[in-house]
């Protein structure tokens, strides 16, 4: 409530409103914060004595925690109609509290893949001095110092960075990073706009993060609803219409002012029109009104998720601000999902000032976007598909900004938890490296793909996934592929065909073929097997044999790789039935391999 967006500000004041002495309900909270990890559900009425966090489910109530340099943190999952207030100082933060929150909302049926997050001001790096103990508690979780964000001071002291912290937690948890909302702001920078515990000690006030279901609070809290004590004129569907092409017209016209007053006016009408919104964020930015053009994207994306071009612009106003970590962020998703190409944003000037930026070229190099020095990024294709068809996870393991000539270091993956074994029949699996250089320092990539064949109809969710490389972990997004079933289905969505059972089972599928055929190449030595040196310069097939072990047969090829894009025509043609975990690296970086397995039939037996 401290710190409203201007163009609020400057409508409630034309409409003689304000949200200053604000005198709405009071929001429940509890009554001690304990700097803890102790998260309650709450009704109307209750009042928890002790305690860091509040989730409800009841309409209309207004929960809140009170923060002066804490990290106030929102979530709301739609679909479970759930909304939580979490207090996170730098001990609730090393007891993993956001952590602790979604695994108490998991009890009201919320799912961190549907959950929204915002995280409110806090204290920032820049001002958050702290003792050796506090970087040891913060590690023992397992955070990384890149991701605590860990410096020195001018004192000669650490600082660390509460939000990073919790914003990797929280995409530990299973978050969506798109579905991360960072309000920003040093608490202790700004004294005329937020309370600061360490800077004015027992004399500073308290903020409140406030939060609740229900359409007609929330959009109270926004101000937007009393904008409609605004007297203005009413449009019909199709006038409506004609208004926003007037709009795209004058904006295209350069006619920048009269555009903003014609798409305020819509909204007033319209205040949940995510595409005006973010169209009048357009504006704003062309304006080079930077600040006020980012709220009005944040508010287009709340409304809309999937708003890419809201997005794109928060992007270009982070850039056009300097702020580099932002823009990343933003434009990530844009370019994951292929709503912009390569040459797009590379010949975009809204973005030159990413062009010095170490992850920026080596996203023009790759096409790979990464928000860090050590990134994980996932994707599934397609995204839809029917029982018996084939996908494609893709896992990219990205290190950056390394010295030259630096040590390889072992990257290992795994998904979290078990995946049950009935849902999906392995097929291929697939590793590649390659480094390469910018300016002085080298990039280096791993690339995982694993395809499988889907047995069943529903919504399959895959990952989050794990990512260790060397002493520092990422985690991917979770994914979700829609699976409908298909003319090979029964009316349980089981396949009424029978699928060959698959020879490696899904708990071994989902890990690196640089560290998981090593146990298939034992079993096939230790089976009197052959390793069959492949000719990457041959033109024919090599006829291999096959090595008997149990129910399964399998072969083992190595060979110097000319690149990691093609396998050598040397191998063998893979026929039906035959699975396939591969590892090619270029022949300057090591030994690549081709392990396969296939079941043995009821005849050979």
């Amino acid at each position: 409530m401290t710190e409203r967006p201007s163009w609020a500000a400057a409508e409630l004041d034309r409409c003689e409103f304000s949200l200053r002495g604000y005198q709405g309900p009071a929001p429940l909270c509890c009554a001690v914060q304990e700097h803890g990890t102790r998260v309650h559900v709450v009704k109307s009425g209750s009042m928890p004595t002790r305690g860091d966090g509040l989730w409800t489910q009841t309409p209309e109530l207004l929960i809140g925690v009170r923060v002066a340099d804490c990290v106030p943190i929102l979530l709301w999952d739609p679909s479970a109609q759930a909304v939580a207030a979490v207090h996170a100082g730098w001990r609730g933060t090393a007891g993993n509290i956001v952590g602790e929150a979604l695994r108490r909302g998991a009890k009201l049926g919320v799912k961190p893949a549907n959950t929204r997050a915002a995280i409110g001001p806090c204290i920032e790096a820049c001002c958050f001095e702290v003792g050796a103990e506090v970087i040891g508690a913060l590690r023992e979780i397992g955070l990384t110092d890149l991701e605590i964000c860990a410096r020195t001071g001018p004192r000669g002291k650490p600082h660390i960075d509460l939000r990073r912290c919790n914003r990797a937690l929280l995409r530990r948890a299973g978050l969506q990073d798109t579905y991360i909302e960072d309000v920003g702001g040093c608490t202790r920078c700004h004294p005329k706009r937020y309370e600061s515990y360490r800077r004015d000690g027992p004399a500073s006030g308290r903020m409140w993060g406030m939060i609740a279901l229900g359409r007609r609070l929330a959009s109270l809290l926004l101000g937007l609803l009393l904008l409609h004590g605004c007297t203005a004129a009413e449009f019909s569907a199709e006038q409506f219409a004609n208004q926003a092409e007037i709009i795209e017209d004058l904006i295209e016209q350069g006619q920048l002012i009269t555009a903003e007053e014609l798409t305020r006016e819509l909204l007033e009408q319209r205040p949940d029109d995510a595409l005006l919104r973010g169209q009048l964020g357009r504006i704003l930015h062309l304006e080079q009104r930077y600040q006020a053009a980012r709220v009005q994207d944040r508010l287009a994306l709340g409304l809309d998720p999937q708003l890419w071009q809201a997005a794109y612009n928060l992007a270009c106003s982070s850039a056009a601000l300097g702020d580099l970590d932002a823009a990343i962020r933003w434009l990530q998703p844009v370019v994951r999902e292929g709503h912009k190409t390569v040459a797009e944003v590379a010949g975009d000037p809204d973005l030159q000032a990413l062009h010095d930026d170490h992850r920026f070229s080596f996203y023009l190099a790759t096409g790979l976007l990464s928000k860090d020095e050590r990134d994980a990024l996932a994707l599934v294709q397609p995204k839809r598909l029917r029982v018996g068809e084939m996908a494609t996870l893709s896992v990219t393991a990205i290190a950056l900004n390394r010295p030259l000539m630096a040590p390889r270091e072992q990257v290992r993956l795994r998904p979290e938890g078990p995946f049950p074994e009935d849902l999906i029949r392995p097929l291929s699996r697939r590793e590649t490296f390659s480094s390469g250089e910018h300016g002085d320092r080298e990039f280096a990539q791993r690339t995982f793909q694993f395809s499988f064949q889907v047995l069943k109809a529903g919504k399959l969710t895959l990952g989050p996934f794990e990512i260790r490389q060397g002493d520092s972990v990422q985690w991917t997004r979770g994914l979700t592929l829609e699976v409908m079933a298909g003319a090979s289905t029964d009316a349980n969505g089981q396949q009424a065909n029978t699928v060959a059972a698959a020879p490696l089972a899904t708990a071994e599928f989902f890990t690196s073929p640089a560290e998981g055929d090593q146990l298939l190449r034992s079993r096939h030595l230790k089976g009197g097997g052959e390793l069959h040196s492949l000719d990457a310069l041959a033109e024919t097939a090599t006829e291999a044999a096959w090595q008997h072990i149990g129910q399964l047969e399998s072969r083992y090829f190595e060979f110097r790789a000319l690149s990691i894009e093609e396998l050598p025509a040397a191998l063998p043609a893979r026929e039906p039935g035959i699975f396939r975990s591969i590892l090619v690296q270029r022949g300057t970086e090591g030994i690549s391999h081709v392990a396969e397995l296939r079941r043995r039939t009821a005849d050979q037996l």
